[in-house]
């Protein structure tokens, strides 16, 4: 950013979104004038809304050096959500870095499936199980807004230290985290089966990894994305070791990629498990149900 110097004079915001943008926009960015306004929000604490209040602020040299760097790291494709270390999810703010991966709306509809099939229980049974809990979204989500008991794991220990810090920030500390490879995570006095288990699990298929945006690619968790050559793997576990971990007339949701939902059913296929589709805002297949039947 060679024309927005740290003490140069009579830079204001608005300036900045004259240069930025255009700035940006030649970069390949997508939307490049929210990206600015976002981060020059960020960096001088306030809404994005009232970055248009403040068009005329004079910049201090701390502040031009902070929106530079940031606009910076934006310039590689870094996603908005690292740079600020926050995302917003099922109403609440989440800190995010790239230990995890960024909670996208369409999980939401994970969430919500979830607090509705818990309100059918009584409080004692409704006990869940996130596996792959990251930035831990879900199961903070769940948790803020159902009196449940919830175990999440993960294999990574800087993503549960992200998701430890959410807990502490969102006041919610009944979440029971867990570091390990799926269920072997569970510690010996842990439940080994539950009423209610659900992840957002890695979906994308090795050989689909050029076709992702360079957002994803380059900067999310690889662990947390990809699933073998055939995006299947993550769900091949799970067809082979959910019976033995829900309870009797359990549930499991599962997020899913749309264009695999064929592969994905049919590893669930036979006579143990009852499946339904839900549809995400776009129409397209998000989150399969499992109830044993």
């Amino acid at each position: 950013m060679d024309k927005v110097e740290a003490g140069q004079p009579f830079w204001t915001p608005l300036k900045i979104i004259q240069w930025a943008v255009p700035f940006l926009g030649q970069k390949g960015i997508p939307h490049p004038r929210f990206d600015v306004e976002t981060l020059i929000a960020h960096a001088l604490g306030i809404d994005r809304l009232k970055v248009y209040l403040q068009f005329d602020r004079p910049l201090d040299a701390e502040e031009l050096t902070r929106i530079r760097e940031m606009l910076r790291r934006r310039s590689h494709f870094e996603p908005i959500q690292y740079i600020t270390g926050l995302r917003e999810f099922y109403g609440l703010p989440y800190k995010v870095s790239p230990a995890v991966l960024i909670p996208r709306p369409e999980t939401e509809l994970l969430v919500e499936l979830a607090i509705g099939h818990l309100k059918t229980l009584p409080e004692e049974k409704r006990v869940v199980l996130d596996l792959g809990t990251g930035s831990g979204c879900i199961a903070l989500s769940i948790a803020k807004n159902i009196a449940c008991q919830i175990w999440a794991l993960d294999i990574s220990p800087r993503a549960l230290e992200v998701a430890r810090e959410n807990a502490k920030n969102l006041k919610m500390e009944s979440v029971q985290w867990r570091e390990g490879d799926w269920f072997s995570a569970l510690l010996p006095g842990d439940p080994q089966q539950f009423s209610l288990i659900l992840s957002n699990p890695p979906y994308i298929a090795l050989s689909e990894k050029d076709d992702l945006s360079p957002e994803v690619r380059d900067f999310e968790p690889f662990e947390a994305l990809f699933s073998g050559e055939d995006g299947l793997s993550a769900y091949q576990y799970l067809a082979d070791n959910l019976e033995n971990r829900l309870l009797t007339g359990g549930l499991a949701l599962f997020e899913l990629q749309a264009n695999r939902r064929d592969n994905i059913c049919s590893l669930f296929s036979g006579t143990t498990w009852s499946q339904t589709l839900y549809p995400d805002l776009q129409g397209l297949p998000r989150v399969l149900k499992l109830n044993t039947k």
